[in-house]
Parts: structure tokens; C-alpha cells; sequence
């Protein structure tokens, strides 16, 4: 029985705060997989890294890209907030994607489909597309639900260096890109942005660079679209409401870890001083 190290393993890796300030592209960046989230966007990495292509997901901001944050920050606040600044192009992103060679959209990588598309015009662009139904439930119940969850809130709001950066870059993407605050905000405008984000992509892209493909489908479409062999394994499909909640809930834990570590040397430093002070003074 696979064990949540099994299942989320990044998350139990140290945390890399590394800025990729600086960085240069060291692989082509190949495929923009440009599906809403909860599309099966993780799902997609997975399929994308078996075929040996490197992939972006939100899922390595909690880890080993969690230095990437503030530059994703700057991204969402030059284009969303009128920050001061020119907004990226590809001179930013291939910092920020240097060694990638795919995108699964995620947040925040999804709000700037627009700028990828025009960033990299080689790269093909797959579409994954849900029953808008079935995606406005999952979507509802579970980014929704998870982002604007109470406990999380409040976690969100103490831990300044761990859960409030990762949260704000989320937070403030839904609320820049789609004009989301809160799950009623959620309620009146998701599907309509959902809609228009399809239209955006489908617009922008030459056919000939437009796969759009369904997970039920396997590996022979994307394969063929890709020029890449067929793998000997089957297609992964993450049940991906159970992953992203049990994710969440061990961001939390960490976060919280991490804020107890601090808060118990703010308590036990100025006593660990007092007694060397003590000692030193003889007393």
C-alpha cells in the first residue's frame, strides 16, 4: 500500500529556494499543454515526463521551485496589478522555465497562456477539454474549496514564509486572471472564463500546432502529435480531486512545521541569551 511519501514525493523533499534570476534555457521548450486547470493537468505531466519531456506543474512550487515564487509573483502583478515593469516574454520565461521542456498549465503558468503562445510559436500546444459540468464540480470542490477553505485561511495568513507565498501567487492569479476573490465570485464567473479561455487558445493557435485530445484517448494521438514512440505503460490517470486534497492538507502540515520552528526559536533565543548573559556574569 503506496504510503503519501509514495504518492507526493516532492513534498517531502527539501524545500529549493534558488531564484532562477540569471538562469538560461538548457532544453527546447517543446509542448504547451494549455488546458484549465482540473483537466487533467497532472495527468498530463505525467504522461509528458514518461516521454522523456521535462514538465512544469504548480506541484514543484511547493518543493524544489519554490524560489521561482516571487519571480511568478512579479509576472502576476506587472500583467494583473500594474506593477511597474514590461510584462514577460520569453526573455522571462526561459528563466523561470530554463530547464523544462513541457507545461502542464497550472497556477500561475495558465493565466499567461497568451504570452507562452507568443513566446515560443515552435512549440506544440496540446488542448484537454472536460464536460463543462464535470469540470465546473471538480473545479468548484476542489481548487475552489481548497484555496478559500477557512483553516487553510488562517494557516495562509500566519505562516508568512512557506503557505502565504505559495497561496498568494494562487490567490492573486484568480483574482487578476479570472476576477475570482471568493467561492461566490467563483459561482457567478467560472464557467463563463472557462468558455473563453478555449476560445483564446483555439484562436491563437495554428492548427497545425493544436492537438486537442482527450485522457481517454491514450498515448497513439499525442504520440503520433509529438513524434515520440508509443511507451509500454499505460496512460496515467490521477484521480485527481483525492491528490490535490491530500496535497493541500501536507502543504498545511508543513507550513505549520515550519511556523512552529520559528516561533519556538523567537521564544527559545532570547531565553538561550539570557542564560549565556548569566553565566558569563558569573551570577
Amino acid at each position: 500500500m503506496s504510503t503519501p511519501q509514495d504518492r507526493h514525493p516532492e513534498l517531502f523533499r527539501p524545500v529549493n529556494s534558488e531564484s532562477p534570476r540569471g538562469k538560461k534555457r538548457t532544453v527546447p521548450l517543446e509542448v504547451l499543454c494549455l488546458g484549465f486547470n482540473r483537466t487533467g493537468t497532472a495527468s498530463m505531466c505525467s504522461a509528458l515526463e514518461t516521454l522523456s519531456l521535462p514538465c512544469w506543474h504548480s506541484i514543484h512550487l511547493m518543493s524544489d521551485k519554490f524560489g521561482t515564487i516571487p519571480m511568478w509573483q512579479e509576472a502576476i502583478d506587472r500583467k494583473f496589478f500594474n506593477a511597474p515593469g514590461p510584462l514577460f516574454g520569453r526573455f522571462e520565461f526561459d528563466k523561470l522555465l530554463h530547464d523544462y521542456a513541457a507545461i502542464s498549465s497550472d497556477t500561475p503558468a495558465i493565466a499567461f497562456s497568451e504570452e507562452l503562445l507568443t513566446a515560443y510559436p515552435e512549440a506544440k500546444v496540446v488542448l484537454v477539454e472536460r464536460d463543462i459540468d464535470s469540470w465546473y464540480q471538480s473545479w468548484m470542490n476542489g481548487v475552489i474549496a481548497n484555496t478559500y477553505d477557512p483553516i487553510v485561511t488562517i494557516i495562509y495568513t500566519i505562516d508568512r514564509w512557506f503557505t502565504h507565498p505559495l497561496g498568494k501567487v494562487h490567490k492573486s492569479t484568480f483574482e487578476g486572471w479570472l476576477g475570482i476573490k471568493g467561492p461566490e465570485d467563483a459561482k457567478r464567473v467560472s464557467r463563463e472564463k472557462y468558455k473563453e479561455h478555449y476560445a483564446l487558445v483555439r484562436r491563437l493557435t495554428p492548427p497545425e500546432r493544436l492537438l486537442e485530445f482527450q485522457l481517454s484517448q491514450g498515448w497513439e494521438p499525442l504520440c503520433e502529435f509529438l513524434g515520440k514512440p508509443v511507451p509500454e505503460v499505460p496512460f496515467p490517470h490521477l484521480n485527481e480531486k483525492k491528490w490535490l486534497d491530500e496535497k493541500v492538507k501536507i502543504v498545511m502540515w508543513r507550513g505549520m512545521v515550519r511556523l512552529g520552528w520559528r516561533i519556538g526559536l523567537w521564544v527559545l533565543g532570547p531565553v538561550v541569551v539570557a542564560a549565556l548573559v548569566y553565566r558569563a556574569m558569573g551570577v
